[in-house]
């Protein structure tokens, strides 16, 4: 069973990612745990506690509203939903949520606004927060069959395969297309056949095509294939997360989170490595032996 945890503040593109998730995982049993946050504001005639309390009932009767409709309208029993409010901000709410619970996929919609491009939107701060798997969906993204799902990722760099396999078994199930797309830009590492290898030894028997395009800068050779293909879901690994990234522009995946063209799946890279280790000192081959 999946456990998908869908953010919601009630608004059309959080109404909408939650049915393009339904819609994705339509042939998966699925968990959905819809998750209000809202702000507390102090008011001049009532305590805070009544404000805390009044608000709270108010979200949670609106989730609890949702949540019976899902359930009179599911088609199957493939899909549970469940429904929570809290006070606080989006960012530190969500990172407590995944904390206590494993959840495949963090589900968020994209409303194309925010602060500005400097400060990102909710979707930029829980990608580069959270340790889970987030799905940013647009809010003009249509709702259909997946069939063309894009990988673009720097592979040269990319050092454990195991972090592919939610996008493997998704690829698997729907019986899409997958295409591993790299750009190659000013100074970029050479992915040499090993490297290649190995990653499709991974995700065989799903038998990716391999595109390589070249611009000044990763973003624009995404957009570029964009532009000329027909994609249904965009994958990107994010590495650029600090603050001097954000201001050195330098995270593809914050930009396309910000305003994304297409839904976009963001896979979690918890930095460990699946790559055979060489035995440089031979006084420890006794040892490894």
């Amino acid at each position: 069973m999946k456990k998908i945890l869908l953010l919601t503040d009630f608004s059309d593109a959080s109404r909408h990612a939650l049915q393009f998730a339904r819609s994705l995982f339509g042939d998966t049993v699925a968990d959905f745990h819809l998750m209000c946050v809202y702000p507390v504001e102090t008011d001049a005639f009532y305590s805070r506690k009544y404000v805390t309390q009044a608000a709270h009932t108010a979200f949670a009767d609106q989730l609890h509203e949702v949540v019976a409709q899902l359930r009179h309208e599911a088609p199957t029993d493939w899909h549970t939903f469940r429904s929570s409010a809290y006070p606080g901000t989006l960012l530190e709410v969500a990172t407590q949520a995944v904390g206590v619970e494993t959840y495949d996929w963090v589900v968020i919609g994209a409303k194309k606004d925010g602060t500005n491009a400097l400060f990102g939107n909710s979707a930029t701060a829980l990608i580069r927060q959270l340790t889970a798997n987030v799905l940013v969906v647009p809010v003009d993204a249509p709702i259909r069959p997946v069939w063309q799902v894009v990988l673009a990722a720097d592979f040269a760099s990319l050092k454990n395969c195991r972090l592919l396999e939610p996008l493997k078994e998704l690829v698997a199930l729907k019986g899409a297309n997958l295409t591993l797309l790299t750009v190659k830009t000013p100074g970029k590492k050479i992915v040499y056949a090993d490297q290649e290898a190995r990653i499709r030894q991974f995700l065989a028997p799903i038998e990716p095509s391999v595109t390589l395009a070249q611009a000044p800068d990763a973003r624009q050779g995404i957009d570029t294939y964009l532009n000329g293909h027909p994609v249904d879901l965009l994958v990107t690994i994010p590495k650029h997360k600090s603050w001097s990234d954000v201001l050195a522009n330098n995270s593809v995946t914050r930009s396309l989170a910000y305003t994304p063209p297409v839904p976009l799946m963001v896979l979690y890279d918890d930095g460990h490595s699946d790559e055979p280790r060489l035995i440089d000192d031979l006084s420890n081959l006794d040892f490894a032996l």
